[in-house]
């Protein structure tokens, strides 16, 4: 193969691999959401998957009417998802991209382009060949 086109499929071997690694599940410290609600007797935590993880209750606000314990405990869950949100500004952009599937579709884009370089660079060698030959 030409030495170019050995390059380009270096270049692309090196981009599949490196989208391979990104999408191998990476160790990190746990990442959770907090949230609390009348004057923090109320607080929840939610987990990465978006469930809630903890929900804990001052026995204090068990004297509230049921109608605002709930609305506290409402707003003590949203904020806990909001902040969650807010420590995952990945969260987005991965649901956009999936390393997995892009690095699929480099993979195969890297086989078609060193085929078709060796193509090109075979169709090179037999023109040579016959410049040559005169």
């Amino acid at each position: 193969m030409h030495q170019n086109g050995q390059r380009i499929g270096e270049m692309l071997a090196e981009t599949v691999q490196a989208l391979a690694r990104a999408a191998e599940p990476r160790a990190q410290a746990p990442v959770q959401g907090n949230g609390e609600a009348a004057g923090g007797q109320v607080r929840a935590v939610a987990a990465p998957d978006g469930r809630l993880r903890e929900l804990h209750l001052n026995p204090r606000v068990m004297r509230m009417a049921s109608e605002d314990l709930a609305r506290e405990i409402l707003v003590a869950v949203n904020a806990a998802l909001d902040d969650l949100r807010a420590g995952l500004p990945e969260l987005e952009a991965a649901e956009l991209t999936d390393p997995r599937a892009l690095a699929g579709t480099m993979e195969r884009v890297h086989a078609d382009v060193m085929r078709r370089l060796d193509e090109f660079a075979d169709g090179v060698e037999l023109v040579v060949r016959r410049v040559e030959e005169r």
